[in-house]
């Protein structure tokens, strides 16, 4: 009777433990061997979608998908093309101020024009900092936090300072960053009383800093901005010399008043985190310091909002304000055509590819790029101070007779365009002068380059040319 009871009960617990087996079975099976807490599961959904697995490069380089709380669409990039420029003109306008005042509309770059991004494509932002009025003391501040942070910027230098502060300019280059023409002296009575002398500054500054640094800088910056001073003869001859004038999106208002903190500098400079292209307006000029204490502020918020830094050519889309009624009012005299013969088209060529023309004379060689020397009815004609001055001798100007004394080679000579002559002084006190087509071209001189060496004591200059240059040799 005993073992009639335990059987059946036997049967029913070995019944009861397979069914648990069986359901204990299928409740690891469904979760695929991963565990049965969704908790769990959750948390590393959420680190795969947060990217949380990637490290960042290095401050400047994030990977493609950086892991910070922005917008989905927000992303920064770090392929060479996101370091090329792509300006629109359509960011903000510059605020109204003592030296910059607002233009009603942006002239309207190629860039504006171009397709927007397909549904889902994210798109880039840029943002370059430019820097107008140096080099001064507040300069070296600058350049040691973009150092830190970097970042390149580009520099849009005035030639006086940079002919005061040689240093300053050599080490802006030697960084990496950009250097933009902002004229000579920054006058605005001078510079926009006719065209003519805002070219004489362009050209004194452009010489300047190629002379410390071997380039041309090909960038223009008005002072002050293009609006209510550049009429359509200040747009068209700067281009067609070859340069790209450049105006800004956005003012920092640094220059508004004297003493603007850099709280409000900060808030103005980032009152656009927006737009895919911002050129912002700085000044590292003296008095400046505010600017200087506010940059690292201001570089941090850009790339909080997702911007790459980016750096300013000749290739970048012009952002240039619209020419103002009161600009156009002014109606300022148009060079003579003669003028514009002379100098805007040889200027153009200077940033043209070509053949340069090196001159070994003696010891010495220099070369003159494309622009620099011209072929004239089957003669190399040159500049006189810049070949001189570059071939170890001086040149002195007479504005009065519009000559130029040189000494060079131990001759003294004289160079007179009225008379059309060179005239060569022994030291007995006698003189020597022989007719020269001596061509007085804007401020410069320019004479035939056999004449030149000639009188200075070079003669049996020759000839050649090859696929890479042309080449003057005398003894």
């Amino acid at each position: 009777m005993k073992d009639n009871l335990e059987n059946p009960i036997r049967r029913i617990m070995i019944c009861g433990l397979l069914v648990i087996a069986v359901v204990l079975s299928l409740g690891v099976s469904a979760y695929g061997g991963q565990g049965n807490s969704s908790g769990s599961r959750s948390k590393y959904s959420l680190q795969a979608e947060a990217g949380s697995t990637l490290t960042l490069l290095s401050k400047n380089n994030p990977p493609a998908v950086p892991v910070q709380d922005l917008p989905p669409a927000v992303v920064r990039m770090t392929t060479a093309e996101s370091r090329q420029p792509h300006i629109s003109g359509g960011g903000s306008a510059p605020k109204a101020g003592a030296e910059h005042p607002a233009p009603a509309i942006h002239q309207v770059s190629a860039a504006a024009g171009k397709a927007a991004p397909a549904a889902g494509q994210r798109k880039e932002k840029v943002v370059y900092l430019t820097f107008d009025d140096g080099p001064s003391a507040v300069t070296p501040k600058v350049l040691t936090i973009l150092q830190e942070q970097g970042i390149k910027a580009t520099f849009f230098v005035l030639g006086d300072q940079a002919a005061s502060r040689p240093e300053l300019i050599n080490a802006i280059w030697e960084q990496g960053h950009a250097i933009g023409n902002h004229t000579y002296n920054h006058n605005y009575h001078d510079l926009y009383s006719g065209f003519t002398e805002f070219w004489r500054q362009i050209k004194m500054a452009e010489e300047t800093v190629r002379e410390i640094t071997g380039v041309r800088p090909q960038l223009v910056r008005a002072p002050g901005g293009t609006f209510g001073h550049f009429d359509s003869t200040y747009f068209n001859l700067l281009k067609q010399a070859g340069y790209g004038v450049m105006d800004w999106t956005v003012d920092s208002g640094d220059s508004r008043r004297r003493g603007v903190l850099a709280a409000e500098i900060v808030q103005a400079s980032v009152a656009d985190l927006t737009s895919s292209s911002v050129v912002l307006l700085l000044h590292d000029g003296s008095g400046h310091e505010q600017s200087a204490k506010a940059l690292p502020a201001i570089i941090e918020r850009y790339r909080a909002a997702g911007y790459e830094f980016g750096v300013l050519d000749a290739q970048s889309d012009p952002v240039q304000f619209r020419v103002s009624s009161k600009a156009a009012a002014l109606q300022r005299g148009k060079p003579s055509q003669d003028w514009i013969s002379a100098n805007i088209a040889p200027n153009a060529e200077l940033f043209a590819p070509g053949k340069a023309l090196a001159l070994e004379i003696g010891r010495m060689e220099i070369k003159l790029k494309p622009g620099e020397y011209r072929l004239q009815d089957g003669q190399y004609y040159v500049p006189l101070r810049a070949t001189v001055e570059r071939l170890g001798g001086r040149v002195g100007w007479n504005a009065a007779t519009r000559s130029a004394a040189v000494s060079w080679n131990g001759r003294s000579m004289t160079l007179d365009s009225e008379k059309q002559e060179v005239g060569i002084h022994w030291p007995d006190g006698t003189a020597e002068y022989k007719a020269a087509q001596v061509q007085l071209q804007g401020s410069s001189l320019w004479v035939p380059l056999r004449t030149l060496l000639e009188a200075a004591g070079h003669p049996g200059a020759e000839a050649f040319v090859n696929v890479e240059e042309r080449r003057v040799t005398a003894a």
